[in-house]
């Protein structure tokens, strides 16, 4: 295990204040909510106690209920909305239903309520949220918008919809150990659908809604159980595990992992308060939290030790990989499906590929916002210029394919995207599109030249190359706690890039809001030791709308490197501002010609093997080709900035080498050649202007 290199720039950001801020982001309002128990099933081996109430609420009086939404933007006043149809919500109290992998897992069931707090007759249609971030945690205080989290929606509910909240098998006060999304887990997703049928409350119409993990967990549910699942609401859902979020470019994403999985374990250890709120079921809650600490012997070291060292089934695209990715079958949805994605989202590159792969077979729809993981709720809450509030555009998907009402959603564009610098203004600048991608966009291609400059223009003679030297690889320490319940997990950056937007992005947000610095979002300080290529100053605006790809040559002293490539648009006055990024380990460059995206017959998303089979070292000294894939965005260059190609032998704070990686790429030093017979370039999606009106 490496131990912290003490002068380096530590990069820990802590956990909790990310949950909090996301229940924060969402409580915007009020609405009326009643606690109690209905029937609620025993825990295996143990005899009723009687149950106690749940802690009190402040429950909407029954004459003047709170507003749902407060945070309503002025702008969108117009948005889909009606009335609830109760006055109140019931919440019930902790049960346990059994599962085909014979774990028990905890189900909290929130229900439309009469003025007194009764329950409403029903049946009603049902939205399922499966979550490993402990429903209890967020079942205190209803809110609306919570549904995303698995919190009790006062808005969603009060209008005709059944709740249920899952902890997942491994997940808060559920049995089991968690595995990332494995497949005992996902198990449990189509258990929990086929119990909620069996329900007297429900009328067999299911919806899945979610935020992040819930929305992955919504689309493993849609594919499981595709006849029952009528809509899928996903907001910021992961496609593919590996190539877009924990493996980016063929390394590992540590940063990301390392609050991933602390905050997971974290979050399903907290689990005293619902031992005291269901004292009936203290013992069963006990076991499962005693579950929950063992697994850190048990898969997160082990899985910590395999990555690090380089475990084939963790290292490499396979099977652990692929059943941890909604994008694989995504073909056996049957439900409409509304996806919203950010442009700096931890699952920026998914949001609009799991969008795409429903083309022609069910109604869909995708908004992409600004920000990351937790800003883009900023817009998303109260609405935008042309985007109606989220719970708006919940309600309205719910109403047209769960309650079968004319909800109009044909209004709702098929694709709304931020795009940057189109509008000033807090609520502005968001275009519309008939399709992702963007059916106008069209390939350029710019050339890296000798002279550091950006051209449209090939090298018709041999230029001079740019050295780059590999900077010290990343510490980390992993282990337990000082009580030993809790999972240790820490890295350290040690190539600058702890201040910049990967650092940011990959900290779900969290870091630009706890300590928010200036080269978060200037890029001047990081790239000062890159090699930059400029465009001259752009004659007119320039629109860049999806994914891009950076076709680098270069050569290396050692048989493993890495190129990490930023798009960036620089100011008259000399600001970098970030626009996105993508890197590539040299040994995983092996591109499969048939899944990559081609526009006009010119590759412009590669995609990459990542198989130990296709992967190939460098020859030391051989110029080699590295079709580098950096995620898609939506961006105007404005006229007089120019466009920048940054290139860096590193970005740790979107991936970093394992062990025997590191003993190929040590001190390395590594060539960028402009050339006829190496022209090293970048091919941009470029749309008319003209489509933005």
């Amino acid at each position: 295990m490496l131990k912290p290199n003490l002068g380096g720039l530590r990069a820990r950001v802590h956990f909790l204040p990310i949950l909090v801020f996301s229940c924060f982001l969402v409580a915007c309002g009020g609405g009326g909510s009643s606690s109690g128990d209905d029937t609620t099933a025993a825990p295996r081996n143990q005899q009723e106690s009687p149950q106690q109430d749940t802690p009190p609420q402040s429950p909407t009086p029954d004459e003047k209920p709170a507003p749902d939404n407060p945070l309503t933007n002025p702008l969108t006043l117009g948005a889909y909305d009606r009335a609830a149809d109760y006055p109140k919500i019931k919440v019930h109290h902790l049960e346990y239903i059994p599962t085909t992998s014979g774990h028990l897992i905890g189900v909290r069931v929130t229900l439309p309520a009469h003025a007194d707090g009764t329950p409403a007759e029903g049946p009603f249609p049902t939205i399922l949220v499966q979550s490993a971030y402990n429903i209890t945690m967020v079942s205190y205080v209803p809110m609306p918008g919570g549904v995303l989290l698995g919190a009790p929606d006062p808005y969603m509910v009060r209008r005709g919809y059944a709740q249920v909240s899952v902890d997942v098998i491994g997940g808060g006060v559920s049995e089991g150990g968690w595995e990332m999304l494995g497949a005992e887990e996902q198990s449990g997703y189509g258990d929990a659908v086929d119990w909620i049928k069996q329900q007297p409350w429900s009328n067999g119409d299911i919806g899945v809604a979610g935020a992040s993990y819930m929305a992955i967990t919504g689309l493993f549910t849609a594919q499981q159980r595709p006849h029952d699942v009528k809509a899928v609401f996903a907001s910021v859902p992961m496609g593919d595990a590996q190539r877009g979020t924990v493996g980016i470019g063929g390394m590992i994403n540590a940063t990301f992992m390392s609050r991933w999985m602390t905050l997971t374990h974290l979050t399903s250890t907290q689990n005293i308060p619902a031992m005291i709120q269901f004292p009936k079921h203290l013992e069963q809650i006990s076991q499962s939290t005693a579950d929950h600490i063992a697994q850190i012997d048990h898969y997160y070291l082990p899985i910590i030790e395999g990555t690090l060292h380089g475990d084939p089934d963790l290292t490499y695209d396979g099977e652990f990989w692929r059943t941890r990715s909604p994008i694989e079958n995504m073909d056996r949805i049957q439900a409409p499906t509304f996806f919203m994605g950010a442009l700096n989202d931890i699952f920026q590159r998914d949001a609009p590929l799991l969008y795409e792969t429903l083309k022609d077979r069910v109604d869909r729809r995708l908004v992409i916002y600004n920000g990351d993981h937790l800003s883009h709720f900023l817009q998303a809450f109260p609405g935008t210029d042309k985007v109606d509030p989220i719970l708006h555009l919940m309600l309205q998907w719910f109403d047209e394919y769960l309650m079968g009402m004319d909800a109009q959603v044909d209004n709702i564009p098929p694709v709304i995207q931020y795009v940057r610098n189109y509008q000033s203004g807090i609520w502005q600048g968001f275009a519309t599109s008939s399709d992702w991608p963007h059916p106008e966009a069209a390939p350029e291609r710019w050339y890296l030249r000798g002279d550091l400059s950006l051209s449209r223009q090939m090298p018709e003679m041999l230029e001079p190359s740019h050295s780059m030297t590999t900077p010290p690889f990343a510490d980390y320490e992993y282990g337990k706690n000082d009580q030993g319940g809790l999972l240790r997990l820490n890295v350290f950056l040690n190539d600058g890039s702890e201040c910049s937007p990967s650092f940011v992005q990959w900290t779900l947000g969290s870091a630009g809001l706890a300590t928010p610095k200036v080269c978060f979002w200037d890029l001047r300080r990081l790239e000062r030791d890159a090699l930059n290529y400029e465009s001259e100053p752009m004659p007119e605006d320039y629109y860049i709308n999806g994914p891009i790809q950076a076709d680098i040559w270069m050569q290396s002293d050692k048989t493993e490197a890495v190129l990490a490539v930023r798009i960036d648009e620089v100011t008259a006055s000399g600001r970098v501002i970030p626009i996105t990024d993508g890197m590539l380990l040299a040994s995983a460059r092996t591109v499969d010609p048939l899944r990559s995206r081609y526009l006009n017959g010119e590759m412009i998303q590669p995609y990459h093997y990542f198989t130990q089979e296709a992967e190939t070292f460098l020859e030391p000294g051989e110029p080699t080709l590295m079709q580098v894939e950096i995620f898609p965005t939506s961006a105007l260059i404005r006229e007089g900035n120019r466009l920048r190609v940054s290139i860096s032998p590193s970005n740790q704070a979107q991936g970093m080498l394992n062990e025997p990686r590191r003993a190929r790429a040590r001190d390395g030093v590594t060539q960028i050649h402009s050339s006829p017979q190496y022209p090293s370039s970048v091919v941009l999606p470029v749309v008319p202007v003209s489509a933005l009106n």
